[in-house]
């Protein structure tokens, strides 16, 4: 009896779970502090997504790193520089992948700048926003 790839190798089997599913992909964009890392890290910690040494390490980190105060700081699981964490901003973009049972998802944890908190209002595109075009799209 042939196995097939997906019974004999773990990663061709979560390919074949999720090959079906749908993708989401969305993105955190706001200003400086605003909590968009510890959005992203929050929603894979209550999504039950991360492994047992994912947990320890974020325990760990939060100890030696973290800006909570002795409890899990949740923007670790995606500010992995070292700068990041030294500085407590998100200097880089960070993509994070998940799967639920109906959907798939990646999504993309975005720098902000200090500029962007005095500048961006709901409804302004700004040129120092990271996550907004400074150009107007034109349709042709």
């Amino acid at each position: 009896m042939v196995d097939t790839l997906a019974e004999t190798d773990p990663f061709a089997a979560f390919l074949a779970d999720n090959e079906g599913k749908d993708l989401l992909r969305f993105l955190t964009c706001g200003s400086v502090d605003d909590g968009k890392s510890t959005l992203i890290g929050r929603l894979l910690y209550d999504s039950k997504k991360l492994f047992e040494d994912q947990l320890a390490t974020l325990e760990s980190e939060s100890a030696k790193f973290g800006t909570t105060e002795g409890d899990i700081d949740f923007a670790l699981l995606v500010d992995g520089l070292v700068a990041e964490r030294e500085q407590g901003i998100t200097i880089d973009v960070a993509y994070r992948y998940f799967a639920t049972d109906r959907r798939r998802f990646i999504v993309a944890d975005t720098p902000a700048t200090s500029s962007t908190r005095a500048t961006w209002r709901p409804g302004h595109r700004t040129p120092t926003s990271p996550c907004c075009s400074s150009t107007p799209s034109r349709a042709s």
